[in-house]
């Protein structure tokens, strides 16, 4: 009984420093990049941009293109993306719908934006709606999380020069 104790606490441990060492690496990757500041930051902010919108698997392709428009760095624009994560991700896309709801209801009356979950079929139905909802929401936020993500990328590099 002790052993596997210690065992499962050693495997935790283990798993922890593991994860640690991971975000240590890509946070040193970033620090060491040799480009301007603000060009790391915009390329950051570009990714967490399309980072928002629920096109899982053509992030990485937004994300280059905006830190191409921008002119950011395209390795933080990958970096970027990682705000949706299989983790985060649904929690991420739930909020971006209702802030689109939140907004769109200023301008459409609220009962047009009232959706039944219990069948598919009206779901289906109501298809262009929820899109629209949910990339207007996207838009939203991924300009707010943006904006955010190029600041704190800016202040985490001048920190590092100015230690």
């Amino acid at each position: 009984m002790i052993k596997t104790r210690c065992s499962q606490n050693s495997k935790k441990q283990r798993k922890l420093r593991s994860i640690k060492r991971y975000w240590q690496y890509y946070r040193l990757r970033l620090l060491r990049l040799k480009e301007h500041p603000h060009k790391i930051a915009r390329g950051f902010a570009a990714g967490v941009f399309a980072g928002c919108f629920p096109f899982i698997g053509l992030q990485f392709v937004m994300a280059i293109i905006f830190a191409l428009l921008i002119r950011g760095n395209k390795f933080t624009a990958i970096l970027g993306t990682w705000i949706s994560n299989p983790f985060t991700s649904v929690p991420l896309f739930l909020f971006n719908f209702q802030v689109g709801k939140l907004v769109l209801s200023l301008f459409i009356n609220n009962s047009d934006l009232h959706f039944n979950w219990d069948s598919f079929a009206e779901v289906k139905d109501l298809g262009t709606e929820i899109i629209v909802t949910l990339l207007f929401g996207s838009l939203l936020v991924g300009l707010c999380f943006s904006s955010i993500a190029y600041y704190l990328i800016i202040d985490l590099l001048k920190k590092r020069k100015n230690p």
